[in-house]
């Protein structure tokens, strides 16, 4: 092999190793900027308030509000049809929670679109049980 093959070897394996580190550096920027979060079935309203951060020992209870005033709970897995149900629920919980003695926060993620009266009608139950809730929004931004 002669010195211009050997050359010209060199220069494609560089040029090859130099694309390698393209393509990686776009796809590291690419996973870095990308959104990663669990689908859920609620659009949550929006708010220029930031939540504060959970303590340990304590469980969050998330409660969804659907725009027909029905609820999900249990990672939006069970559905509930009615206040009533929802208050034994939210007392079940409590007590299971507290047999493995943790603390309980409830926090309630109401639909965009729903009505408000479920979300806060939760929020009264649950302060009627001196349960800390909190009601979720998405942070809307350039405000």
């Amino acid at each position: 092999m002669t010195k211009r093959q050997k050359q010209k070897r060199r220069r494609r394996s560089d040029l090859i190793l130099r694309l390698i580190d393209v393509v990686l550096i776009l796809l590291f920027g690419f996973i870095a900027i990308s959104e990663v979060s669990q689908r859920s079935k609620i659009e949550l309203a929006e708010s220029s308030t930031v939540p504060a951060a959970a303590p340990d020992r304590e469980e969050v209870v998330y409660i969804g509000v659907l725009p027909d005033q029905r609820y999900l709970v249990e990672g939006e897995t069970r559905l509930i049809e009615d206040d009533a149900s929802l208050l034994g629920y939210i007392r079940s919980k409590r007590s299971e929670l507290n047999g493995r003695n943790l603390r309980m926060r409830v926090r309630v993620r109401a639909n965009h679109n729903a009505p408000v009266q479920p979300a806060f009608r939760v929020v009264n139950f649950c302060q009627q049980m001196k349960i800390p809730v909190g009601l979720d929004v998405v942070k809307k931004t350039g405000v």
